[in-house]
């Protein structure tokens, strides 16, 4: 059963991934649309995640009290109703809004997935089975060039409501097959008594630690190029690379594949070191931080890569790289904060996706303040990101060790139970 749980979480990732990604999808289309400037769609796209830290914080550790299956059912309904709307988006105020409901209800999915995996999955397995469901991105990106051909061939409200009407398939499917836990199996670090309270001291002490702290800057630079990403790299394919839209819709696909079976090997290799070694940082922070610096070397690279192909490669190759936090830098978190595991991932992912306001709006003014020099612009916002990257990962590489801290975390709340 534990893998029919990962299929349904997979398929809800290819809709929460999609949902991100039609914004860029239909850039060009929505900004002809509603007459938009460069900076105007940037606070489109940055307008998703104005409430998406604050509820994925709140979605997330809500879904330890009413459980993850049910919280995941709300996300799903919410999202249905928002893609829905889209017939009725004329102006920017109601596409403003429309970004919002949306954001705010996809904030806690991936810590809520995170949560609702810790269930079914020993530690050692976690990292794997994460980037099994974060291999949505995969199944996304492949349904690229369809939402492409949906937007071009009828509009790019169509392209919204489709993912509307997956949402609501997906829904009905998980209300009737999914499960919050196995009955008869006990994960080894789930405890097996009722959770002991944890007063907000002892959580505080966690999030302000060094640990925490700098697990979430390096996550936070992920986020910054998973926003330019989901906002910016279609038009940045199509206006710099010179890419027709269906090309463009193609070569995201195979970035796509590429990125997931890699996070996959990569996170398939995290899970062996923490079972041979038993060291989140070897096994965690090690792998985060030299995938993250590697990633960051790669990604600045599209700036001074002249053809096209190579540009592709070292941008695909960047991407890969950066993607794999996002299966494994949970696991620091939930290590961190065991009893409350969905707290844990969604202080993590809420306060890491503030990058998700920030990034789409920076890049906006930036690629508009070079005039009429857009491929100026676009280069100066990834080396911007790059920068970002190679900073937090050193950081985090060199002093982020979590094994010691998780350790006296957990005697505590024992002593406390």
């Amino acid at each position: 059963m534990r893998w029919v749980i990962v299929v349904f979480l997979f398929f809800m990732y290819i809709i929460n991934y999609s949902d991100k990604a039609i914004l860029g999808y239909a850039a060009v289309p929505i900004m002809e649309d509603l007459n938009l400037t460069y900076a105007q769609f940037g606070m489109v796209g940055s307008s998703f995640y104005w409430l998406f830290s604050i509820a994925g914080i709140i979605g997330a550790a809500l879904s330890d009290k009413i459980g993850t299956k049910k919280m995941l059912t709300i996300m799903a309904i919410a999202w249905t109703v928002s893609q829905l709307g889209a017939f009725v988006i004329y102006s920017l105020p109601l596409l403003v809004f429309s970004r919002i409901f949306l954001g705010a209800f996809e904030g806690p999915f991936l810590a809520t997935a995170v949560n609702h995996i810790s269930k079914w999955f020993p530690p050692e397995r976690r990292a794997f089975a994460t980037s099994l469901v974060t291999c949505g991105s995969m199944g996304a990106k492949l349904m690229a060039p369809l939402l492409v051909l949906i937007i071009h061939s009828y509009s790019w409200r169509i392209g919204f409501g489709f993912l509307g009407a997956l949402s609501l398939t997906w829904c009905i499917l998980w209300m009737i097959f999914g499960r919050e836990r196995p009955k008869n199996q006990v994960i080894s670090d789930e405890p097996k008594e009722k959770m002991p309270k944890v007063t907000w001291a002892e959580i505080s002490k966690v999030l302000l630690s060094a640990n925490f702290i700098l697990t979430t800057l390096a996550f936070f630079s992920a986020f910054w190029v998973l926003s330019w990403v989901f906002v910016w790299m279609p038009t940045y394919l199509t206006k710099i690379i010179q890419l027709s839209p269906m090309q463009m819709g193609y070569i995201v696909a195979g970035i796509g594949v590429f990125t997931s079976v890699g996070s996959v090997a990569v996170a398939a290799l995290s899970d062996y070191v923490l079972k041979k070694t038993k060291s989140h940082r070897k096994s965690r922070v090690f792998v985060i931080g030299i995938a993250l610096i590697l990633g960051s070397i790669a990604f600045f690279s599209t700036t001074f890569v002249k053809s096209t192909a190579g540009a592709v490669i070292v941008l695909g190759l960047g991407l890969m790289l950066v993607n794999t936090v996002f299966s494994i830098a949970p696991q620091i978190a939930n290590q961190l904060l065991p009893e409350r595991k969905g707290l844990a991932s969604g202080m993590l992912v809420g306060l890491a996706n503030l990058a998700g306001i920030i990034a789409p709006v920076v890049t906006g003014f930036v690629v508009q303040l070079a005039g009429d020099n857009t491929q100026l612009g676009f280069n100066y916002s990834v080396i911007l990101a790059a920068s970002i990257v190679l900073i937090f990962s050193v950081i985090f590489l060199i002093f982020t060790n979590p094994d010691k801290q998780s350790q006296q975390v957990t005697q505590h709340l024992k002593m406390n139970a």
